[in-house]
């Protein structure tokens, strides 16, 4: 499954050099992966009332071209590589030309709430990833 968010970059999210701050980029990631969780049906309060959570173990930011003040913008999530207990989500800006301006890929491992240790990925996040590679 891939989610979707359109933004414009605003003067709240630039910085002294009139391009999108880099912790901007941040935020708009996070959000985007709270959205994907939520659009397959797994909302990090229901994951907390089910007993587990995803971590972030790793993340990986490539920023290839500015986003300037006024630009409108794209964020996508969409899954990676699967494992055994950790899985990734790659995510990627994109400008009005479609041109990737900056990547993304974060690595979640599951975690037990109550024991406080990693466990298998559950059926429900597995479900919306090919199994081919894993994270």
């Amino acid at each position: 499954m891939e989610t979707t968010r359109n933004f414009t970059v605003t003067e709240s999210m630039i910085d002294l050099f009139n391009h999108m701050n880099y912790k901007r980029y941040i935020d708009v990631f996070e959000e985007e992966r709270a959205n994907w969780f939520n659009a397959i049906g797994l909302p990090f309060k229901e994951m907390r009332n089910q007993g587990f959570a995803v971590v972030i173990l790793k993340i990986d930011f490539e920023y290839k071209k500015e986003a300037r003040l006024g630009e409108r913008l794209k964020a996508v999530s969409r899954p990676g590589k699967m494992g055994n207990k950790s899985f990734t989500l790659e995510q990627t800006i994109y400008n009005a030309e479609e041109e990737a301006i900056t990547t993304s890929v974060c690595t979640f491992v599951m975690f037990n709430m109550e024991t406080r240790t990693s466990m298998p990925v559950v059926e429900e996040i597995k479900a919306y990833f090919t199994v081919t590679s894993k994270a």
